[in-house]
């Protein structure tokens, strides 16, 4: 089993005639520090200042962080926004005020991934993680990441959505995501972490998050086939109080994101271990020269009823099939339940455009040549007929747990899990593509 690993952020910057939302950060710091649960602080400067005090000792008393969360110049369009160099030069700038304030802090995370040129900028200041990617997101809160990974990758320098070939910077989710539901839906952030997204939609309320806790059994579950699963769940600090500046919500919103929040905790606390985000920078770039592959096979959590469509227009709800999830460096691919092709193909080597998102207009379907049996081992061939090369995979529905992987001669990675599947990952070139694998009794 791997490891399932949490962490808790919050966006603090907001600051709002000279003070911040020190009440919201005192709220879901109690929260979160009576679990054991370290919290992530993406700070600006003047609400670094203003919540220094508490700051210091939640970071003495809790182990807690903070990032750098500077005004969003990335959010305008890009003719707009200054050279690159004072971008980078405003990004360290403030980096280094947040540090001389808080002397303890070690700012290697900041928020502003959709700046094109976030990952050379970060490289060259210092910076190793960046929070605020949305898997499959699009046109919400002006980002649309459609195309990028979920959970954490490095970032590639020439196109942040996609991962490097080595170590980058390491991107973070904003908050996690249901990952069958977003990707059939086309509806991310409904289904998401957030605690005031499932609480406007009904799909929890109060101590009542049945939906929450059958999507975080999902990540739970994974742990079978990863050696680490990543959540990153997030909730402003501002949405959490009441005040002139930033009105949100009401006090009973309040409440009830309170109630969610404890009641998440309470349910994946047995299975988790808490980490602020430098830690989880630390860990990955120690563990992973590269982004490693992720496989997560993913079981549709039951609705407690139809999504509210004043909060949710225009979108299908299912149920939806079982679903197999995975990516790599090269590819991102989706698979339904019994179904052997992928039913999407992100290809990282393509470039990405609105409305394409990566994914392959074509994809190849896969033949089975023969499936030969022997007393204690079996021998498949498949064919799979593509009109260029591209990266590919197969998903064989089966439970093959009394097996393990011999000869498969242009085999990239394979996986068995158990009771359910063999994954094959292939690059495909033009033409019939002809591929052999030997299964052997364990």
């Amino acid at each position: 089993m791997g490891e399932f690993i949490y962490s808790f952020v919050s966006i603090a910057s907001r600051y709002h005639d000279g003070v911040t939302a020190l009440s919201g950060m005192r709220r879901l710091a109690g929260i979160m520090h009576p679990h054991g649960v370290p919290v992530t602080w993406l700070v600006s400067v003047d609400s670094a200042r203003a919540a220094a005090e508490d700051l210091t000792r939640w970071h003495q008393d809790y182990g807690d962080e903070v990032g750098v969360a500077p005004p969003e110049l990335s959010l305008s369009p890009v003719d707009t926004l200054p050279c690159y160099e004072a971008r980078r030069d405003r990004l360290a700038r403030f980096r280094d005020e947040i540090q001389h304030i808080l002397p303890w802090a070690r700012c290697v995370v900041a928020s502003g991934h959709s700046d094109p040129e976030t990952v050379r900028m970060c490289a060259e200041i210092g910076i190793e993680g960046m929070w605020g990617l949305c898997w499959e997101q699009i046109d919400v809160d002006d980002l649309t990441d459609r195309g990028c990974p979920w959970g954490s990758y490095y970032m590639h320098p020439e196109d942040r959505l996609r991962p490097a070939p080595g170590k980058s910077l390491l991107s973070f989710e904003w908050t996690a995501r249901d990952l069958l539901k977003s990707f059939h839906s086309g509806y991310a952030s409904l289904y998401s972490t957030d605690p005031n997204d499932v609480a406007r939609s009904g799909l929890c309320s109060w101590e009542n998050i049945d939906y929450w806790k059958g999507l975080a059994d999902n990540y739970i579950r994974n742990t079978r086939y990863n050696d680490h699963v990543f959540m990153v769940q997030q909730q402003e600090s501002h949405e959490m109080e009441i005040a002139d500046g930033w009105r949100c919500y009401t006090g009973e919103d309040i409440r009830e994101a309170s109630a969610m929040l404890d009641a998440f905790i309470r349910h994946i606390k047995p299975h988790a271990v808490m980490k602020t985000l430098p830690e989880v920078v630390r860990l990955y770039r120690e563990r992973y020269k590269f982004t490693p592959s992720s496989y997560m096979l993913w079981e549709d959590t039951p609705l407690p009823c139809r999504p509210n469509p004043d909060y949710n227009w225009s979108s299908c709800v299912g149920p939806w099939p079982k679903t197999f999830l995975y990516f790599d460096r090269e590819t991102q691919m989706m698979f339904v339940d019994g179904k052997v092709e992928p039913i999407c193909v992100r290809n990282y080597h393509r470039p990405w455009r609105y409305g394409e998102y990566y994914a392959e207009p074509e994809i190849p379907r896969v033949q089975l040549v023969r499936e030969t049996r022997f007393t204690w081992r079996r021998e498949l061939e498949i064919s799979i007929t593509a009109s260029k090369a591209l990266p590919y995979g197969v998903a064989l529905w089966k439970d093959y747990s009394l097996y393990q992987i011999g000869e498969a001669p242009g085999l990239l990675e394979g996986k068995i899990l158990p009771h359910e599947l063999l994954f094959l990952r292939y690059n495909l070139e033009e033409g019939e593509n002809r591929f052999c694998i030997e299964l052997l009794g364990k």
